[in-house]
């Protein structure tokens, strides 16, 4: 899916392809974290439409597609259907576009001028299957299943003594939130997306700060005191201006809210045993548990427990990602700010390894970064990727297989700011067939500038 974002703050123009892996560069104040909020509320308008809203014209578009047997067949090559669902879509984002600029900043100072989505197709068929039984009781029992022509089941849903009106909403509200899944790529666990909340989460380039206040910031909320959390607190004042009452943005709270509301699941904990393996390993030097609300670091070769707040601020820094990868909440899509935050260089050509495994696990992630250490440490790894001889220069650079990724489907864009102060988002060059990784050029002039410096100081003629 491709998010199409014309003149919204300082943005001037920006065209990304949510793929499996995204990488904004770019200077401070140019942008990166407010498009990648930006995009976390277009989530979140799309999580609604999925889960309750259900436009007048889609429903026509799913009626009109109705086999002989009065079900509903959505063809992968279906090119009207697409163009149809795609401008009902955009018609729906661009007339709500200011409630979502509120409901992501909880301001009304913020103005964009577009948003709109562009799909890939489908990768199958989808249908939905409909059967009816009478039982003894003479009650009408109505059953109904969203499948795909490689025969994966979505999801099931039934009804007892429903009109058959009604159970033709409930299957196209059922057959377009599996639809819009796959479009946008978000939702890989659908039988428990609405059971565990939103499958989507960002980290704030802040985190490590909020993950050692947190629990004092929200004490005092008498909304909590009361175990009723919301999922955004809105104040109106006389000037008719609407803000956070505690100044945050949606996908900040939110953090907040999942650092408050985290569970540790031992099954989950388990399905990621080797990606909580590596960054004990590699990246931490040791281990993290989580009693009671406390997550608590235990060093290499000790057994003596420590609160976060007193371990390094890597520890700190690492520990929302732990949470995510051990918690009961599946995450299947990641927004992650300043992802080089408190790493030394080591560390980050390490978390550029956890990425790459991470991506071949099934999860997707959008990543900011200023630092070229970390900008050049992913690039290689990708660029090693698509090498001929890669197994060979594995062993030469001592990586081995996991540092592999899978994909092919991998993006970076450059925030450039122009004269007149306004940004463009522009797609990095690559061409990784022929061994070219990204271009960065946006390093490329300050590392030669201390390039030249060294040289100077050197006196070296």
């Amino acid at each position: 899916m491709i998010i199409h974002v014309r003149n919204f703050g300082k943005i001037a123009k920006a065209d990304i392809n949510l793929s499996d892996l995204v990488v904004f560069v770019g200077e401070n104040n140019s942008g990166k974290t407010y498009l990648m909020q930006l995009i976390y509320g277009v989530f979140s308008y799309f999580y609604q439409i999925t889960s309750s809203k259900l436009d007048t014209i889609l429903l026509k578009t799913f009626s009109q597609r109705k086999d002989s047997d009065g079900q509903i067949v959505i063809k992968a090559n279906d090119t009207e259907f697409y163009r149809s669902f795609q401008d009902a879509l955009n018609a729906s984002i661009d007339e709500n576009k200011t409630y979502i600029i509120e409901r992501i900043f909880h301001t009304n100072t913020v103005s964009v001028d577009s948003i709109s989505v562009e799909f890939t197709p489908l990768s199958c068929d989808y249908s939905v299957t409909y059967y009816e039984t009478v039982e003894k009781t003479k009650a009408v029992f109505r059953r109904y299943a969203v499948n795909r022509d490689d025969n994966r089941l979505y999801s099931i849903g039934f009804g007892e003594t429903m009109t058959e009106e009604f159970v033709d909403i409930l299957k196209s509200q059922e057959l377009l939130s599996v639809i819009l899944s796959e479009l946008t790529g978000m939702f890989f666990n659908e039988n428990n997306r609405r059971r565990n909340g939103t499958p989507y989460i960002y980290f704030p380039a802040s985190r490590s700060g909020l993950m050692l206040l947190y629990a004092n910031y929200l004490s005092n909320d008498e909304k909590n005191q009361n175990n009723v959390i919301p999922d955004y607190a809105i104040e109106q004042d006389d000037s008719d201006n609407t803000d956070n009452e505690y100044g945050l943005t949606e996908p900040v709270y939110n953090f907040l809210m999942f650092l408050l509301k985290h569970k540790y699941s031992e099954m989950v904990a388990e399905q990621n045993k080797d990606l909580i393996a590596f960054i004990d390993n590699n990246i931490i030097n040791g281990h993290m548990e989580k009693v009671g609300s406390t997550m608590l670091y235990i060093p290499e070769n000790s057994n003596q427990l420590l609160p976060i707040k007193l371990s390094s601020s890597l520890v700190s820094e690492i520990a929302p990602l732990y949470q995510t990868l051990s918690g009961i909440q599946h995450f299947s899509y990641i927004l992650y700010d300043e992802i080089e935050t408190c790493q030394h260089p080591t560390k980050q050509l390490q978390l550029a390894r956890l990425l790459i495994r991470m991506v071949n696990s099934g999860y997707k992630l959008i990543v900011s970064t200023h630092s070229d250490t970390m900008a050049t440490a992913i690039n290689n790894l990708i660029t090693l990727s698509f090498k001929n001889h890669k197994i060979e220069l594995l062993k030469k650079l001592e990586y081995n297989e996991d540092d592999i990724l899978k994909s092919n489907n991998v993006k970076a864009y450059q925030f450039i700011i122009g004269k007149d102060g306004k940004t463009t988002v522009v797609e990095a060059k690559s061409d990784f067939s022929l061994g070219i990784g990204f271009d960065f050029d946006l390093f490329n002039a300050t590392n030669q500038k201390i390039f030249n410096d060294a040289v100077a100081l050197a006196e070296v003629e």
